[in-house]
């Protein structure tokens, strides 16, 4: 199976309601319209991984959920689990999901925590 990265199958922009910081875990609290999906709410929580000595905080790994309300008013769900990088307030997150409805997807985000907005892209597996 090949991806062109440059095609997705959908887009959406997502506003951050919400920013949590605890030792190395900051949890993104999030919600906004994806095509295809409708109004989606999920939560992120980011994992920092330091590289050997360095405590530089420049990614990581990421687990959350989210939860679509769909156009003609369904619901469905997926856990995602990936990774991150991260260059000060600007993060790129990679993982795919398996949502309720039997659609599986890789997913990029493209968040920045400063305007907090975040836009998605994601690639149907299926």
């Amino acid at each position: 199976m090949n991806l062109d990265l440059s095609n997705p199958d959908g887009k959406g922009t997502f506003t951050i309601t919400a920013i949590g910081q605890r030792e190395d875990t900051m949890t993104v609290y999030m919600e906004g319209k994806v095509e295809g999906y409708g109004f989606v709410t999920l939560t992120h929580e980011y994992e920092h991984m330091p590289r050997g000595d360095c405590g530089d905080r420049s990614g990581g790994t990421v687990t959350g959920t989210a939860e679509a309300i769909l156009e003609g008013g369904g619901i469905v769900s997926t856990p995602h689990m990936g990774t991150f990088t991260r260059d000060g307030s600007k993060m790129k997150v990679f993982f795919a999901d398996y949502v309720t409805n039997g659609d599986q997807n890789f997913v990029r985000f493209e968040v920045d925590l400063i305007d907090k907005q975040s836009y998605v892209s994601f690639w149907s597996l299926r």
